[in-house]
């Protein structure tokens, strides 16, 4: 994993280059600019997720995207898998989500938890 990834929420290990740690919730958020009330809703969404199978979430926005507008890039992991099985987006209009399996993107939403629940959904189906 590059140097340069972060951590934005981990709920068993932050990988910070080579080694993994004990994850603190108010580190890692890299170049991400995601404020305290979304580090919590991403913190406890993820304790719960992580019954599901998720156990990570990744700041990818220092990877050069080239996505006008885009100020948080995050990668949500699975547990048995190398790479991320959504992207979620910020950008000027809100929150968005992709699933990298079929390239699936959701409409904008306002909301963080609303984008948090369309990960859950796909999770359950």
């Amino acid at each position: 994993m590059p140097d340069a990834m972060t951590l934005a929420v981990g709920s068993d290990v932050e990988c910070n280059g080579v080694s993994a740690v004990r994850p603190s919730l108010s580190r890692g958020m890299g170049s991400t600019k995601l404020d305290e009330a979304d580090v919590r809703l991403l913190g406890a969404w993820l304790d719960h997720a992580g019954t599901s199978g998720i156990d990570a979430v990744l700041d990818l926005a220092v990877r050069p995207w080239n996505i006008v507008g885009a100020d948080a890039i995050l990668g949500v992991f699975e547990s048995d898998k190398n790479q991320a099985s959504w992207l979620i987006v910020r950008g000027v209009s809100g929150w968005t989500v992709a699933r990298c399996s079929d390239g699936f993107v959701s409409d904008v939403s306002i909301c963080l938890a609303d984008i948090l629940s369309l990960i859950d959904a796909d999770v359950r189906a």
